[in-house]
C-alpha cells in the first residue's frame, strides 16, 4: 500500500512510520525537517518529501507522481501553543493543504488524528457519539477542520477516519509533558511539581497509538470517528508512583510531600475513552499496560 505521511516525524509519527516500513508498505514524508528512523529492514520503501502543509515548489507534483492510496495526517504545528494566532493559521493552513489533497485520483483514505480535548469534559467516559462544544481556539480548530472534511470527503467518496488520541506517552515524547518530566525528576532525586495530582486522565503507550492508526490503515473501516485510548482512567499520583517504583527499587516518595508541591489537591478531572467502537472495528485492544509503558519510556533505544 502507498501511504502519505504528514507529521511523520514527530511523536507519533516516528513510531507509526517504523511499523508502516516494517509492514512492507511504501511511505512518502512529507516534512519541513529531515528524518531519521531506525528499522530493519532496507530503507528503499521509505521516501522524503521536505515541504510545509503549503506544498511549496514542486511539492504537489511529487505527490501527484507518487499516486498515495492512504493520507495519515498527524500533523499540528506549534504545539503547545493554543493560541488563537496558531490555531487559526493551523486551520487555514490545513483546509488549504486538504483542498489540493483532493485533487490526487488515487487517493481512498484520510485518517487524521484528533483529541480528546475536544470533548470538552473532566468527568466521565468520552463516547464518539458526545456533542462536542469547543473549550478553546485549538479544539475549535480541530472542530471546525473534522467538520469540512467530513463534508468534502462524503462528497468525493473517500473513506474518512478522525481518530481521536487520548493522553498518549512513551518515546520521542516532548519533555515538558507529564511523564517524560517526572521521569527526569526522580532520575535526578527532585520531588516533582504536580498541578493537581488527585486528577485522573486516560493514558496510553505510543506503539498502541501508532499501531491503531495503522489498522484504520488497512481495514475497511466506515467513515467516522474514533477513539484510542486506553479505555481507564488513572491519577496523577498513581503514575508517579509506578515510575518510582521502577527507578527507586521499589522506594516511593510520601503522598505528603507530592500534596506539598502541588497548585490543587482537588479532584476535578477523571475521564477516559469508551473504546467500545474502536475495538469492535479493528478488532484490537491496545497492549501495552501503563506500567510495561513506562518501564519501555524509562529504557528505550533508538
Amino acid at each position: 500500500m502507498k501511504l502519505l505521511v504528514t507529521g511523520a516525524t514527530g511523536f507519533i509519527g516516528q513510531h507509526l512510520v517504523i511499523k508502516l516500513i516494517q509492514q512492507g508498505h511504501i511511505v512518502l514524508i512529507l516534512s519541513r525537517s529531515d528524518a531519521s528512523f531506525t528499522v530493519n529492514e532496507s530503507h528503499d520503501k521509505l521516501y522524503y518529501l521536505k515541504s510545509s502543509l503549503k506544498l511549496e515548489d514542486n511539492a504537489i507534483k511529487r505527490i501527484l507522481e507518487f499516486q498515495p492510496e492512504v493520507l495519515i495526517h498527524l500533523a499540528w504545528e506549534k504545539i503547545p501553543d493554543y493560541s488563537f494566532e496558531t490555531s487559526f493559521e493551523n486551520l487555514q493552513t490545513q483546509i488549504t493543504f486538504f483542498s489540493q489533497l483532493f485533487s490526487i485520483s488515487s487517493l481512498k483514505k484520510v485518517i487524521v488524528t484528533g483529541s480528546c480535548w475536544e470533548y470538552n469534559k473532566k468527568l466521565g467516559i468520552c463516547t464518539e457519539s458526545d456533542i462536542c462544544v469547543s473549550g478553546n481556539y485549538f479544539t475549535w480548530a480541530k472542530n471546525s477542520l473534522r467538520d469540512f472534511l467530513q463534508f468534502e470527503c462524503l462528497h468525493k467518496n473517500i473513506n474518512f477516519i478522525w481518530a481521536r488520541i487520548f493522553y498518549v506517552y512513551g518515546p520521542f515524547q516532548r519533555k515538558g509533558s507529564l511523564i517524560p518530566s517526572v521521569i527526569e525528576n526522580i532520575q535526578n532525586g527532585v520531588v516533582p511539581e504536580l498541578k493537581t495530582p488527585s486528577n485522573s486522565s486516560d493514558f496510553i503507550y505510543v506503539e498502541d497509538v501508532a499501531e491503531g492508526l495503522l489498522r484504520f490503515a488497512i481495514i475497511d473501516a466506515p467513515s467516522g470517528i474514533y477513539n484510542i485510548g486506553s479505555g481507564k482512567s488513572v491519577p496523577i499520583i498513581d503514575i508517579v508512583s509506578k515510575i518510582e517504583i521502577l527507578l527507586n527499587n521499589g522506594e516511593t516518595l510520601t503522598q505528603a510531600a507530592l500534596e506539598n508541591t502541588a497548585f490543587n489537591l482537588i479532584k476535578d478531572t477523571d475521564f477516559c475513552a469508551d473504546m467500545t467502537k474502536t475495538v469492535s472495528t479493528l478488532n484490537w485492544n491496545p497492549q501495552i499496560n501503563l506500567e510495561k509503558g513506562i518501564d519501555k519510556s524509562i529504557n528505550y533505544k533508538k
